[in-house]
């Protein structure tokens, strides 16, 4: 079970966005509402209960809170326990005097739902955010033990990297998966494909996915980081499948035999990116700047050096 928080200040924009799942063309796929206690699922009527409980509390501006749980894609759970893993994970956190609406998504190859709460309870007092992130990893370990559901692994040993709470809030409001999200998928396939260093190299840059290697003047690499699209990502941002020592693992990476092939994929990603006026640019001296939320990649230059790792 995974649980994927975002703090916000629009219930009404979310809500949308999960009713809007429920009109899909596919019937199948069709999100549905497990449970909730407004008065009404109007948007205008449940815009009007917000802002009585809002008032309560005027000045606090994150007073959304949105949690998606996901189980393994083996766990063919009901609605009943849907919803009985819902308000547990609801009132462990403290949401047991807050409105609510409980949605339930079709439209993954994995049961997933999505809680939407307001943080000011009726009586005016607020659910503290202080450590939510680690309390709410708490709490799915609690409700994994006590549902009997397959435990997932912390996200420090995930293969793929969780997305962090701007990633989410960017996709929520684009409606189209981030830059590493895709990266991540395109990786799984190059990888999947290929049966040594080489031809992942070949792979990944038929994706125009351009490769940096750390590379030192022995032919030793100790790291990778992947261009794509104008971001920029270290493996351990992607996840731990994608740092170069599992790769290394995966592909029977030999030094000698590969150093050619990563040097040429360095001296190509550093002709393609040279920066103008910026001399004896290389790029084993990139920089890993971009903290993995699609916020662009900063750089740092200077004359003699390009960016040092």
């Amino acid at each position: 079970m995974i649980a994927k928080q975002i703090k916000g200040k629009n219930f009404i924009g979310a809500f949308a966005y999960n009713e809007r799942k429920m009109n899909i063309a596919d019937k199948n796929k069709r999100a549905e509402i497990l449970g909730t206690n407004f008065t009404s699922l109007k948007k205008g009527l449940i815009d009007k209960e917000i802002r009585m409980v809002r008032s309560l509390r005027p000045n606090l501006k994150k007073y959304f809170y949105h949690t998606a749980l996901s189980f393994h894609p083996s766990e063919q759970l009901d609605n009943a326990t849907m919803i009985e893993i819902a308000h547990t994970y609801m009132n462990k956190n403290g949401f047991n005097a807050n409105q609510y609406v409980i949605f339930r998504h079709h439209d993954a190859d994995h049961p997933h739902i999505h809680l939407l709460m307001n943080r000011i309870r009726f009586d005016g007092t607020v659910v503290s955010d202080s450590n939510d992130y680690k309390r709410s990893e708490r709490i799915v370990r609690e409700i994994e033990n006590e549902f009997k559901l397959r435990p997932n692994i912390s996200s420090e040993r995930a293969l793929f990297k969780a997305p962090k709470k701007d990633e989410l809030e960017m996709v929520l409001r684009t409606k189209t998966p981030s830059k590493k999200m895709i990266l991540q998928k395109l990786l799984k396939n190059t990888l999947s494909k290929s049966a040594n260093i080489q031809e992942f190299i070949r792979a990944c840059e038929k994706e125009k996915i351009h490769l940096v290697f750390n590379q030192a003047s022995t032919g030793r690499v100790s790291g990778i980081s992947y261009i794509y699209d104008g971001f920029k990502f270290k493996g351990q941002q992607i996840g731990n499948n994608f740092k170069f020592s599992n790769i290394a693992k995966t592909l029977h990476y030999e030094q000698d035999g590969d150093r050619s092939a990563i040097t040429g994929a360095n001296e190509r990603n550093a002709e393609s990116r040279k920066p103008e006026g910026i001399e004896n640019f290389t790029g084993r001296t990139a920089v890993e700047n971009c903290d993995g939320n699609n916020n662009g990649i900063q750089e740092n230059h200077s004359r003699n050096r390009g960016f040092s790792r």
